[in-house]
This record gives C-alpha cells, structure tokens and sequence, in this order.
C-alpha cells in the first residue's frame, strides 16, 4: 500500500507559538548546552533509544534539528499531577504541550520508530492533533504505540469527549510491524480491535483501558500471536469472546460478562479487578479447567466481596498456582482471614503478596465471626505451606494485617523472605503534602512491622521498604 514518503509532514501546525524565540531566550546556555552535548554523545556512541521526554518539555528547551532517535516518550503525567494538587487549569498546559510533540515530531528525519509513548489529558478537541500523531506512527513503521489520555490527574471535573480512534486511517496505512498497542481513554470499537487483530501479524500485546466504545469484542483467529491482553474499566462492555491458543496472561476489570474463555490452551496468569473479583471468584468451580492451569493469580477484593467469596465457597485446587496476590482497598480482621482458603487451595504456592488499604470498623458480629473463623483454621493441623518462599505485606500495615501475616507465617515450611512495605497508598499517587500529614502513621506501621520481624525464625530474610 503506498503512502507519502516518511519525510512528508501531516502533523498539523498548533495554534499556539510556544515555545516562542522569547521563551527559548529565557532557556539558560547552560541548559541548552547540556542538551546539545547529551545528543552528540548518544549519537556518537550509536544509541538510537532515546527517551525524548527525559528533558521535560516544561523546561523550553530547543528541540535539535534532524532528530534520527527511534523512541519517543511524550509523558506529562508530572505536570498532570502537580495540576491536580495545585487547582491550576490545564487548558493552557494542554495547548503547549500538543504544540511540543508536533514540534519535536516534525523535526524527525528517520525512516522508522520503535516506540511512540503519549500521556496528557487530551480529549476530542484535540482530535487533529493527535490524529496526526498515529498517522506519524503508521509512517515510520511503528512497533510500540501507547496512546494514555489520561484524564486521572485532571482538575477539570467536566464531562469529557473521548478521543475517537481515526478507523479511516486502517484504510490508507498499516500497523504491519506492531507488536505491542496501549490505548487508554481512547474510544475505540470492537469491530477495529478485530481488524487489527486480524491485519497486524505481530501484534502481542494489547490493553485497552476506559473506552466508552468497546461494546462487544471477539478475540479468536488462528494466526494470532497474541499473549497478553488487558480490559480494565470499559463501562459499556457487554460480551468478551477469547479464543487465543497464544494467550498467556489476561487482566479483566469492569461489568460483569461471564467467564470469557472459550479456547486458551497457553494461559497461565489471570489478573481480575474489584469490579468483575466477586463474579470471578464464584465461579472458579465451575470453570477449574481454566484456574487449575494457572501459574499467577492476582485478586482485587472489596471487604463485603471477600466475605461473600472466598470465605463461604468450596475454592477448587489451584494446583500449579505460584504466585499469589490479594489486593484490598477496605480491610478489617474479618476480612483479611477470610482469604486463608485461597492460600489452602494453591499447595505449590511460593510467592504471596498482600495488599491493603485503609483499616475499617469491625462490628460486634463480624468480629464473632472472624474469632470463629480463626478458632476452625487453628483447628485444622494438616496446613502447611510447603514450597512458599516469599511473603511480602503491602499499604496500610496494621494490627489486623500483621494478624494475618502472622497467621500465615506459622504455616509456612521453609520461607527465605518476608518483605513489608508500609505506604499510604500503592494503588494511586499521593502528594508530599498527604505524605507529610501521614508521617506518624507510617511510623506506626513501620513499628508493626518489626514485631513481625520479632517472630522470623533464623536465616530469614527481613526487608522494610
């Protein structure tokens, strides 16, 4: 298929100057020294990855001309984050920064790119823009496209037009030498997921996050290379057909739609969200063919879920499972032994990560019950866990958390290493400012920490983070 000539220039011009003559004068010599003499070295030595953003299109620096690098990082998720925190608006942040990547793109001068990384909140507005901008990466026969137009940072609590993926261009260009396709907050169909599927021979990974578009999407073809596949938060998804005999690790999170395997010979790392964790966990009887070939598992549990789940149902065997991790963004002392029958279920297990949130309330109840839980656990003197060998406890460490981790401890055989990483959050970022007023918090869970610490036996490996 032909196609202009990779020097040809469609990106469009922005409607800002910036960065202006004025705005490069204020740019220090020194720094505009330090980044000519940064490309001279990386083209002396023949480096031909470079990670353009490492600059920081914030600081105005002149892009050099005849720019030959073969990756291209435009990651604004710094200045997003520091928008969020200070209540600036972003619309001004937003123009400057398509004007940056529309400079520094039209000043490449190779044949091909091996990566293409955007991050910025952009939307429909900047349609153009950003059409230009796969277009380019269509051109110079990209082999990485991760298109993040992440709105998670933004201070403008509006509605948003999601940016539409430009179908039209399948029709003019191909991704022929695509292994590996990132589209977040993009609005994309099912229907052009299939045809790239079908269309791009390479293609290995795909994930896919909140697209208002993706409805129904079939994941089958007897050529497909595909390994790794990710669904995360597509609010209108309704059905998800796999049939992929490469597949091997999937990651779903979002409504609810059945167990999707139909033909996955391959996979064995299975990651389900908060959203779809309940449903999934309900029916791992009833699909064990699927969770039984599983080598990794990652669970994202809410308290109530937990409850309902794990701790009432009969947990088929996981019987080449190695790597567990439990994930908890509520937890109290209920909750947290109401995961041991996952641990019981999983007898080659020798990695276990738990993560949790904050501590909640545990009502008189559920405190009874958890006691009750905990007495026919102890009862049971047949568990041990014979091959784990590294236990690590992460977020909000607690005397529930340290309860389970204890608990989980004395089963345990032959452990080399128990890792605990006491942090306010290890789901999403926090500023300085809520790390500073939480100082005293983390200090108690480091103390925490130690006491588990105090019951190692000798010739394991403690590490606090």
């Amino acid at each position: 298929m032909s196609s202009p000539s990779p020097t040809s220039s469609t990106l469009p011009s922005s409607t800002t100057t910036l960065p202006t003559e004025q705005t490069q004068h204020r740019t220090t010599t020194l720094l505009n020294i330090k980044i000519h003499i940064a490309y001279y070295k990386l083209f002396r030595k023949d480096i031909t990855k470079l990670l353009c953003d490492r600059l920081r299109w914030g600081k105005k620096w002149v892009f050099p001309l005849n720019v030959r690098c073969r990756s291209f990082d435009f990651d604004g998720s710094e200045t997003l984050f520091r928008f969020k925190w200070n209540g600036k608006s972003l619309k001004l942040e937003r123009m400057r920064f398509v004007s940056w990547v529309n400079q520094v793109l039209r000043s490449h001068q190779g044949p091909s790119v091996d990566e293409l990384k955007v991050c910025f909140d952009l939307d429909n507005h900047y349609k153009a823009a950003i059409d230009g901008w796969i277009e380019f990466a269509m051109r110079k026969e990209i082999r990485k496209l991760d298109l993040d137009l992440n709105e998670d940072y933004s201070a403008l609590l509006i509605q948003r037009e999601f940016y539409a993926f430009p179908s039209h261009l399948l029709k003019n260009f191909t991704l022929g030498l695509l292994t590996n396709l990132r589209l977040s907050y993009v609005s994309v169909t099912g229907e052009v997921l299939e045809y790239l599927l079908s269309h791009v021979p390479f293609l290995r990974v795909l994930r896919v996050r909140c697209s208002p578009g993706l409805v129904r999407f079939c994941v089958s073809g007897p050529a497909l290379k595909l390994t790794y596949l990710e669904i995360i938060d597509c609010k209108n998804m309704e059905n998800l057909d796999i049939s992929a005999e490469n597949l091997q690790s999937f990651k779903y999170d979002g409504p609810n739609i059945g167990i999707p395997f139909k033909h996955v010979p391959r996979l064995v790392e299975v990651s389900f969200g908060m959203k779809f964790c309940l449903h999934a966990v309900k029916f791992l009887r009833r699909f064990s063919s699927y969770f039984m070939q599983l080598e990794r598992l990652s669970l994202f549990l809410k308290p109530g879920n937990v409850v309902r789940a794990p701790f009432s149902l009969d947990i088929p065997e996981l019987g080449n499972l190695k790597y567990l991790e439990l994930k908890i963004s509520l937890y109290n002392r209920q909750s947290l032994l109401a995961c041991i029958p996952l641990l019981d279920a999983s007898p080659l297990l020798q990695e276990f990560i738990l993560k949790v949130g904050c501590r909640t309330s545990t009502s008189p109840a559920l405190e009874s019950l958890a006691t009750r839980f905990k007495s026919l656990m102890e009862n049971n003197t047949t568990r041990k866990y014979q091959y784990l060998k590294v236990v690590e406890l992460v977020g909000r460490v607690g005397s529930a958390a340290v309860e389970f981790v204890t608990f989980v401890l004395e089963n345990v055989v032959s452990l080399e290493k128990l890792i605990v990483n006491p942090c306010l959050s290890w789901s999403v970022r926090v500023s300085y400012e809520y790390e500073v007023m939480h100082v005293e918090e983390e200090e108690i869970a480091k103390e925490y920490a130690r006491t588990l610490a105090e019951e190692l036996p000798p010739g394991v490996e403690f590490v606090i983070r």
